[in-house]
């Protein structure tokens, strides 16, 4: 182990990024507060400026895949198809197996210049979470309580706000609902047995109802479907721990440009058309787990410096007054003060655990296996 790794992998590292991220958080969630009343006055304004905000948090993520653990993303994908990621609205459907998978998503944003305007439709619970939870609500992120009835309307009032979105931006889709386990495997597969559909090996059985009403209200907004297939090379099982560890991935990515007029209007036309894209994904898996890589031509779009400047910058903002402060805490000699900044660096510690411990596939969502006996999708 070389002396950068090593440094890498220590904890004092670790909580300078995590206080970095959270400090520097709350600061731009406070800026984004401060643009409320220019909702009122320019909403297009307030929108882009908020989009630029968003990056400042977002990409301090990427640049810690990216930068600091070295992190490489190898694209397979058609090269005409290719000319068009970044120019154009699109919903990225994304396979949803690892730790990680949401920060890789946000990576192939970043590589395409669209980080700051990326949309997910994420679990009412994450919006009261500081940090990623408030900038996603001035992003206006669309949020589901996981309860059909409620979200049928709420979903579709705020994909309908995104019609008149300034500026381009993809939305991510995890049209399974969970990670993938095991367990959520099986009880999957006897969804699918029960109503005569094909039993899938790497995936679960895809949620229809969340991709329909998103197809449906995002039409003649949104150009294209980017179907998303995520792996790493030598089996490996990337953790959001091993990246603040320092410990470098090689993450594999197909990626399908289908057209959004091809999915079908109908809703049981469009349940039977996302079925059989996640068929198809099973078989690209299959095909990566048997020769290491995916159909079609490779190619790695280039890292952006501007991830890894802000990191920088916001670094310098948060880390100097620290630097400042704990200077004059060691030269006081006061017990108070020192064990009051114990305490706030112990607390930010737990708190970035706690945010990382979200990520965690032991600690993940049980909705797979809530949901499943009564799936109607």
């Amino acid at each position: 182990m070389g002396l950068l790794q090593f440094l890498k992998s220590q904890f004092l590292c670790h909580l300078i990024i995590c206080y970095v991220f959270l400090v520097s958080g709350l600061l731009i969630n406070l800026i984004q507060l401060c643009t409320l009343p220019l909702w009122l006055i320019s909403k297009q304004l307030a929108r882009r400026i908020n989009i630029r905000l968003g990056y400042c948090i977002a990409s301090q993520m990427v640049a810690v895949l990216e930068w600091w653990s070295g992190t490489e993303c190898t694209l397979y994908t058609d090269p005409k198809s290719y000319q068009l990621y970044g120019k154009e609205n699109a919903i990225v459907v994304l396979n949803h197996a690892f730790e990680i998978d949401f920060l890789c998503g946000w990576t192939f944003c970043e590589r395409f210049g669209v980080l700051g305007s990326s949309k997910v439709l994420a679990k009412q619970e994450l919006s009261y979470v500081p940090v990623i939870g408030w900038m996603w609500y001035f992003l206006e992120i669309v949020f589901c309580k996981r309860k059909w009835e409620e979200d049928r309307t709420n979903v579709a009032r705020s994909l309908q706000n995104l019609r008149d979105y300034p500026e381009n931006y993809w939305f991510l889709l995890h049209c399974e609902g969970t990670r993938f386990t095991p367990k959520k495997h099986q009880i999957s597969m006897q969804v699918a047995e029960s109503k005569g559909l094909p039993q899938l090996k790497y995936h679960l059985l895809p949620r229809t109802k969340g991709f329909y009403i998103t197809v449906q209200n995002l039409r003649g907004t949104v150009a294209a479907i980017y179907d998303s297939t995520l792996n790493f090379r030598n089996n490996e099982a990337p953790t959001l721990l091993g990246i603040l560890n320092g410990k470098k991935y090689h993450a594999d990515l197909y990626v399908r440009r289908i057209p959004l007029e091809s999915v079908p209007e109908d809703e049981s036309e469009c349940a039977a058309w996302l079925h059989k894209l996640y068929q198809e994904k099973d078989g690209f898996q299959e095909q990566y787990a048997q020769t290491g890589r995916f159909p079609g031509p490779i190619t790695s779009p280039p890292r952006r410096p501007w991830s890894l400047i802000n990191w920088l910058f916001w670094s310098c903002v948060v880390l100097y007054p620290l630097g400042l402060l704990l200077a004059q805490l060691l030269s006081s000699g006061s017990v108070f003060t020192i064990v009051t900044a114990v305490v706030v660096c112990s607390a930010v510690s737990m708190g970035m655990r706690w945010m990382i411990g979200q990520t965690e596939i032991e600690k993940g969502s049980n909705y797979g296996i809530k949901a499943a006996p009564e799936n109607s999708n």
